[in-house]
């Protein structure tokens, strides 16, 4: 008597896939770690510097993003808004640290704070109105 896979292959191929694509639905957020570090090795091995960002941008952000680019070539690159689940933060952490650990030693210095210090002053300088005499 054959056995039921051995009679049913097609139904027996679909059930399996479509175990793995439930199982895959819950695996894919524990990863998400895992996966931030390798994609910025990745990147850092092509030479492609970027910082990665979501939530509510503050005033300065524009121009912390270009003197990133400008004088490092560091891309900010924005991968949510405000509504962000705990996968994408754990993602967004450890694709952050590993680039940007990697971009502060080939300049040899702190290029995120550098570039975040100077572009706070300059928007505060711009939006800080000064009583006239």
């Amino acid at each position: 008597m054959p056995s039921f896979v051995g009679r049913h292959k097609k139904l027996t191929a679909v059930v399996i896939v479509v175990a793995a694509c439930v199982a895959l639905l819950f695996i894919w957020p524990l990863t998400a770690a895992t996966r931030g570090r390798l994609m910025a090795e990745i990147d850092v091995h092509r030479g492609h510097y970027e910082v990665q960002t979501y939530g509510l941008l503050a005033g300065w952000s524009p121009e912390y993003s270009r003197l990133l680019q400008e004088r490092y070539g560091v891309h900010e690159r924005v991968v949510a808004g405000c509504m962000v689940s705990e996968s994408m933060v754990a993602y967004v952490h450890a694709y952050n640290q590993v680039s940007m650990a990697a971009a502060n030693r080939k300049f040899g210095k702190d290029v995120f704070a550098e570039c975040a210090a100077e572009a706070k002053n300059t928007w505060i300088k711009a939006h800080t109105s000064v009583p006239e005499e």
